[in-house]
């Protein structure tokens, strides 16, 4: 038992449960959401219903692993979590190869439990089921840029929520997640999908076979993450800070998570 207790304690053991947190949770993430925009069943997804699911989905997991690992479920999120100073390197490697593997096996799961003329059928439709193409109309230059956009408001506003002045705000951070999340879906949905993670987007490509346009989906959420994250981070953060003593010591060395080994 006391075996048993200290490996519990060791670092290894606290890496695995943040790995499968956020597993789990990019692989529920993946799972419900996509389930939800499958046409089929004699149901007829939209735009809006689509994107209120996916928000909703993100509270739920946000609500069940927040306080394990964050619930960050999307690359670009830990990145900027390493460039905000609220993850270490090797765990935001650590946590981009659980979000990509979750993502692949939540899908991978939906479509294994799904009949597959529906899949076919998607193909035959289109690019494939829960596969994010920018619109016909948009260039690569104009998609990119949307990615960028989104993804942009998106960490800038999980920079707010990591922000140690807005602590005493966190009560209701599931339900603004859920409606960011839905919003940001809503209006970007018809124009690229609105993915916003590059995990989301690779998983229906992979089992689908279907990369047309994949790339944007890695660098438009990666250049938005690393721009935003970084502005935050020696602007905003650091400006505040300075003009303010309510608490020095984040001026010195930076938010650091409670959790992490």
């Amino acid at each position: 038992m006391a075996s048993v207790a200290k490996f519990r304690n060791s670092t290894v053991w606290k890496v695995w449960i943040l790995f499968l947190a956020e597993f789990l949770g990019t692989g529920t993430l993946l799972f419900g959401g996509c389930m939800a925009a499958l046409d089929g069943f004699d149901n007829i997804t939209t735009n809006v219903s689509r994107g209120l699911t996916f928000g909703m989905i993100v509270m739920m997991v946000f609500i069940t692993f927040s306080a394990t690992s964050g619930a960050m479920i999307n690359p670009v999120v830990s990145l900027a979590a390493f460039i905000y100073g609220t993850l270490s390197f090797p765990l935001m490697l650590v946590y981009t190869v659980a979000q990509f593997a979750g993502a692949l096996c939540g899908y991978g799961l939906l479509k294994a439990i799904t009949p597959a003329k529906y899949y076919h059928l998607a193909l035959e439709q289109g690019e494939g089921h829960c596969v994010t193409v920018p619109h016909d109309s948009l260039s690569s230059g104009e998609a990119l840029a949307i990615e960028i956009l989104l993804t942009g408001v998106l960490v800038w506003t999980n920079c707010g929520v990591w922000d140690p002045r807005n602590s005493k705000d966190s009560d209701s951070v599931p339900i603004k997640f859920a409606l960011l999340i839905a919003g940001l879906s809503i209006a970007g949905g018809p124009l690229t999908g609105a993915s916003m993670n590059p995990a989301r987007s690779l998983a229906p490509a992979v089992w689908n076979r279907s990369f047309d346009g994949l790339w944007i989906y890695f660098a438009g959420p990666y250049v938005g993450s690393l721009l935003m994250a970084t502005i935050y981070r020696y602007m905003f953060w650091q400006a505040a800070n300075t003009q303010s003593d309510a608490n020095p010591r984040i001026a010195c060395d930076g938010p650091r998570a409670k959790h992490l080994p």
